[in-house]
């Protein structure tokens, strides 16, 4: 008996994507980085920026399902200039073997920076940042400590004349995991230009950043960013980046998190 049409069809899709998967893992083991050109803002010199950190869970629903076009149509009209993704899949059966921050990248037409902080195989598992400006010298720092490897991503934006590392991490569940990364993020973090924008899921309320002199931006009341309980989502900046207002999350039944969303104003370089 033949295959059916739509057999060859799945065969043909499976063969494609196990032929992506070797050629990407060839070109960028580590980093993918891409440009969706279409619609990027062309102002380098921006009055204000609009962040947002998101944790996807995969692009895993409340209601069970993947559905990573749920999550593009929560973030799309939020209009932001950075976004930073944590849970984000590439290449996993559980969600239809697709390289997610790509796609996000390719919807909200975006650059984009992808950083695995767990592989399996051919499968990848880990944090990202998308921006409409693109995203220069991006870096993976690993942060050991935990069940799982958590990673630190940075990049730099060249913006209104001056440079911005923006960043996004990922900490671990357990209390006793953050106490062993929270210092490794910070001794990392000292070595990067000014001025910061650290975006992601510390899985603590209160994680705190007291080397670094950080700015953690709060919501005008308690707020949970995450569907059993605690404000665990946060932005950080450092003392030369203004802020318009508190932070807000925004509705969406597209993951178990919820984007954390701000405004920040650029301020003008200083004259040397």
């Amino acid at each position: 008996m033949q295959p059916s049409s739509a057999a060859n069809r799945k065969i043909n899709r499976v063969m494609l994507l196990l032929v992506m998967f070797f050629v990407s893992m060839l070109v960028h083991p580590l980093l993918f980085t891409t440009v969706a050109t279409s619609s990027l803002k062309l102002d380098y010199n921006p009055v204000e920026l609009r962040v947002i950190t998101y944790n996807i869970r995969h692009a895993e629903g409340l209601d069970g399902k993947v559905r990573p076009e749920a999550v593009a149509a929560e973030l799309r009209p939020l209009h932001a200039d950075v976004i930073a993704l944590q849970e984000v899949d590439r290449y996993k059966w559980r969600s239809g073997l697709h390289d997610q921050a790509r796609y996000f990248a390719r919807e909200l037409g975006m650059n984009y920076v992808f950083a695995p902080s767990i592989r399996s195989g051919l499968s990848q598992y880990g944090i990202a940042l998308l921006s409409r400006y693109p995203l220069e010298s991006p870096r993976q720092y690993r942060l050991s400590g935990g069940r799982e490897p958590r990673s630190l991503l940075t990049a730099e934006l060249h913006l209104s004349g001056r440079k911005i590392t923006v960043a996004t991490t990922h900490l671990g569940v357990a209390a006793a995991e953050r106490q062993q990364q929270l210092p490794q993020l910070q001794y990392i973090l000292k070595g990067v230009p000014e001025p910061l924008l650290l975006m992601g899921d510390f899985n603590s309320i209160s994680p705190g950043m007291p080397k670094l002199g950080l700015i953690r931006l709060k919501f005008p009341e308690v707020t949970s960013t995450v569907l059993k309980g605690g404000e665990i989502d946060h932005i950080f900046v450092s003392s030369d980046l203004a802020y318009e207002a508190p932070v807000a999350t925004v509705p969406s039944r597209a993951s178990d998190h919820l984007p954390v969303v701000a405004s920040l104003v650029m301020k003008p370089a200083r004259e040397p």
